[in-house]
């Protein structure tokens, strides 16, 4: 009766892991028939890319759309709807993508969509510049005139907003998309409305790594550490990013990613060691710099990483300039970035983007629910049906987890918190002889301002760490938990702190001694666009706690937000 028993169960969990691996094989299958890849006809790689994501993806061919339009990255409004919206326009009719009808009003709408998602390739133009003739927008009242003459966008932003119909030519438009809980396929939100996702980057070879390493982290899983760097803002119009910043760590935390935040004013700097890096959130710089600027620094196979700064994707041709181009070169699969100055508030809820992504939804959903505008400034670069935690959902049988995978059920069995899990982390450090799982509940203690535990763990973290790098960071971490408790380091680590010039006293910058540049002033302005925006119906909760930070930085401006009107929800 027991072996029978036994028998049973293996089944019955077999059966619901095939269950998973098929639901989640269907869903691609739903995702790619929905989806349309765009290419310039005038660029001579963008067409073989197109080709090569689509047949990657199961993509149907005859929904492969080529382009004639400028191979620049910039290019002018009218261009845009000669080019670009009007022949799109025509196709989505012509091949059935679309049914047209009236509104009550009679003004024309799509009323159904076969296709959610637009791959665009690269070689298909990045920005629409401002043009001074437009008049500045009067359909949403009360947003303040530095948003309402802004007519200048992203293409990709702009390409959201196609099947609106909207009645004027250019300007903001509120998404209503924004802080869903649903897959876009079920989401009433207007038919008309599509999701964009941009494969472009420094050359041809790093888009199709893109491609590559999204399909493979979706089978392997995107596993390694999470680095988020905030910037120490409790006040004033730059907080928002900040709040940001704490939330999805918590978030991050909860699910079982470990994570290590640094909370102090300047990024992570140069020589940082930066290992196994899956994840990365930060602000504010303008170029890539700290660890990022190494060209011979790596990502893991599908990280997913976002740098948040005005002009982030004001070009993603380069390898060095801004900060987009120079992640996905450094081997990230994923990026959310600004083709101009975007404000703060309308840059994404990297928070929202976070969470979406951990819940299963593709980067192009994630994304976009981030967003509280369209035909604005943020591009999403990537691959659109990207889910790098699909492998959550499904488990291959007989294949044991790798320790990152056991990290995240470790936790998850003590309901998400990593302190609880402190015996069994222990535990996994010891039989597998591996450091990362007590670094990791050294960080969560630290995060709790329990520093005597959190020192004791990065002690027995350094004791087993084999890679010089980790162990630089262990020493760095242990010297932390040494300071916020009024303690002397030992003779070992006051060399360290010499050697790396650490100024005195319990708020340093344990970091600073890295860095080669001072923090630039952002640029990037908070409007105080902070209408209410209520969760959808089924959403997790976007909370955090926020621990006390060092003070901000004496070049960090606090300048006073305009007015806060909302954006307001546009109705489907």
């Amino acid at each position: 009766m027991t072996d029978y028993a036994s028998r049973f169960s293996r089944v019955l969990v077999l059966s619901c892991l095939l269950a998973g691996a098929i639901q989640s094989a269907l869903a691609g299958g739903r995702d790619a028939s929905a989806t349309v890849v765009l290419y310039n006809r005038n660029d001579p790689d963008s067409p073989g890319l197109a080709q090569y994501y689509a047949n990657r993806r199961g993509i149907p061919s005859n929904q492969v759309v080529g382009l004639d339009c400028s191979p620049a990255e910039e290019i002018q409004r009218a261009d845009y709807e000669r080019t670009i919206a009007g022949p799109l326009r025509e196709i989505f009719q012509k091949r059935g993508w679309w049914t047209i009808g009236r509104t009550a009003s009679g003004r024309q709408a799509v009323t159904a969509s076969k296709i959610n998602f637009v791959a665009i390739m690269r070689g298909t133009p990045l920005k629409i510049a401002a043009d001074p003739a437009i008049p500045p927008q009067t359909s949403i009242p009360g947003l303040p005139a530095l948003v309402t003459a802004r007519n200048d966008a992203s293409v990709d932003s702009e390409l959201t907003t196609l099947g609106m119909f909207l009645q004027s030519p250019a300007g903001i438009v509120p998404n209503p998309y924004f802080r869903r809980f649903t897959r876009i396929r079920d989401d009433p939100v207007g038919p008309g409305f599509l999701l964009t996702a941009r494969l472009d980057g420094p050359t041809p070879f790093i888009v199709r790594a893109m491609i590559d390493d999204s399909i493979s982290a979706e089978k392997d899983g995107l596993c390694g550490w999470s680095y988020v760097d905030a910037r120490g803002i409790t006040s004033g119009g730059y907080a928002e990013g900040d709040q940001w910043m704490s939330n999805l760590v918590t978030s991050m935390r909860a699910q079982g990613l470990p994570v290590i935040f640094d909370k102090l004013p300047p990024t992570f700097p140069a020589g940082y060691p930066m290992t196994d890096a899956a994840v990365y959130f930060g602000w504010y710089a303008g170029a890539a710099d700290g660890p990022f600027a190494d060209t011979s620094f790596q990502f893991r196979t599908g990280a997913v990483a976002v740098h948040i700064h005005s002009s982030s994707a004001a070009t993603l041709r380069s390898t060095t300039a801004n900060w987009c181009g120079p992640l996905l070169a450094r081997g990230a699969a994923a990026t959310l970035g600004n083709v101009y100055e975007p404000y703060l508030s309308l840059t994404a809820n990297l928070d929202v983007f976070q969470d979406r992504l951990m819940s299963g939804f593709t980067l192009a959903e994630s994304a976009w629910m981030s967003q509280r505008a369209l035909s604005w400034m943020g591009v999403v670069v990537g691959d659109p049906l990207y889910r790098p935690y699909a492998s959550w959902r499904t488990v291959v049988a007989g294949v044991p987890p790798n320790s990152w995978q056991m990290y995240r059920r470790i936790i998850l069995g003590a309901s998400g918190s990593g302190v609880q899990a402190a015996d069994a982390l222990r535990q996994a450090s010891r039989q597998s002889g591996e450091s990362m799982f007590i670094e990791a509940l050294g960080t969560l203690q630290a995060g709790a301002g329990n520093w005597a535990d959190a020192l004791k763990s990065f002690e027995d973290a350094l004791s087993l760490a084999k890679s010089p790098a980790v162990r630089v960071r262990l020493d760095l971490e242990s010297i932390q938990a040494l300071l916020a408790l009024g303690r002397k380091p030992d003779a070992t680590r006051l060399a360290l702190a010499a050697a790396a010039g650490l100024p005195p006293g319990p708020q340093r910058d344990l970091f600073s001694p890295f860095a080669s540049v001072p923090l630039p002033p952002p640029s990037i302005e908070p409007i105080g666009l902070t209408g209410p925006v209520p969760e959808a119906a089924g959403s997790p909760a976007d909370t955090g706690e926020v621990a006390p930070p060092a003070p901000p930085a004496p070049s960090t401006p606090e300048p006073t937000p305009l007015p806060p009107p909302p954006l307001p929800q546009l109705r489907p």
